[in-house]
């Protein structure tokens, strides 16, 4: 999943122009075991960078509508996340 979501991000930040020195993914998932299926996964996306926070909104919007994890886990899990800028860079 952290593959995914990098290749997602390092496929939309040339469209979208986007600057960035860094990416860290981490996530937390529940899974279920009868079905045996993934009933939720939380993420979190740290971006090293000087874009502005409407940017940042721009890139996850991106990245939640076209990236591979987003397209085939979220029908049938609750997923939910934040992409946030990282600490001690500013707007």
């Amino acid at each position: 999943m952290f593959a995914c979501s990098s290749k997602g991000i390092k496929r939309v930040t040339p469209i979208l122009k986007f600057e960035l020195r860094g990416v860290e993914v981490r996530f937390h998932g529940v899974h279920q075991n009868a079905p045996p299926c993934m009933e939720s996964i939380d993420y979190k996306i740290i971006v090293d960078t000087d874009e502005s926070d409407r940017r940042l909104e721009l890139l996850h919007e991106n990245v939640r509508k076209y990236g591979t994890v987003f397209n085939t886990v979220s029908p049938g899990t609750q997923l939910d996340g934040v992409l946030r800028r990282a600490e001690g860079v500013t707007d």
